[in-house]
């Protein structure tokens, strides 16, 4: 059998095949190409699916190769009927790589599964892993994007912040608004006494923030149990002088 017999029998079984996949169907008609060496675009067109002689141009003709190997390459990565690959709540797809919220934490999507009501997401982290499952049109939550204090420090529901201001309240954050428009916190003080709304973030600090009354109150304590850190009180001192707090 001659080169160019075998050429052409290879030739027709890569036009034909449908179960190979879309890179291998691709390289195939390069190797023949390449192996014939008198193959002309109009060849690889046909190999392709497509007539040049009812092409007007040759845009028009590498416009519809294109297509053909998008086509094929979708047709490769498609579903099942009834089976859908799992979006988040915005419309995009959760991709292997993705962060996503699971179980009130964020995690990493490292695996899918498909079965034939639902789907099945394995998603880890440092401290955890699971699954998580979902019937197919069913939404994935995004991860709430991170709400950071005065010192750039993340804010999470149940931490003790209190307002740069030099108010020396502990607050406990009760709830925090971060989709949509400006970030926001809700805070609520002794057994929920007094509240605050839509605080600003930035407004706040886990640091607690000192003053000359605190700063007397702890030199008392530390008298009383006879462990004064005399180093300490004078740094707060003097950074209280240097703040201009009132007493």
């Amino acid at each position: 059998m001659g080169v160019i017999e075998a050429s052409d029998r290879a030739w027709k079984v890569v036009q034909m095949s449908e179960n190979v996949s879309a890179a291998e169907w691709l390289r195939g008609i390069i190797d023949e190409y390449g192996v014939s060496g008198t193959r002309s675009c109009t060849a690889i067109a046909e190999a392709l699916g497509i007539d040049c002689r009812h092409e007007k141009t040759c845009r028009d003709c590498i416009i519809k190769m294109m297509t053909a190997i998008a086509d094929r390459i979708d047709a490769e990565r498609a579903l099942p009927d009834g089976m859908e690959w799992p979006r988040f709540e915005d419309g995009g797809l959760v991709r292997i790589g993705d962060e996503l919220e699971f179980e009130g934490k964020t995690m990493l999507v490292c695996d899918a599964t498909f079965y034939a009501d639902d789907w099945a997401l394995w998603c880890d982290r440092e401290d955890m892993s699971g699954r998580l499952y979902g019937k197919y049109g069913e939404r994935v939550k995004r991860p709430a994007p991170k709400v950071l204090d005065a010192d750039g420090v993340p804010i999470k529901v149940g931490d003790t912040v209190y307002f740069v201001d030099g108010d020396a309240r502990p607050l406990t954050v009760e709830r925090i608004d971060a989709n949509g428009g400006e970030p926001a916190v809700d805070l609520v003080y002794a057994g929920q006494i007094l509240r605050w709304h839509s605080v600003n973030p930035e407004k706040l600090t886990h640091e607690r923030p000192d003053s000359w009354r605190l700063w007397g109150e702890d030199l008392d304590m530390a008298v009383k149990v006879g462990e004064v850190d005399k180093v300490e009180m004078m740094r707060r001192a003097k950074a209280l002088a240097k703040a201009g707090e009132g007493l």
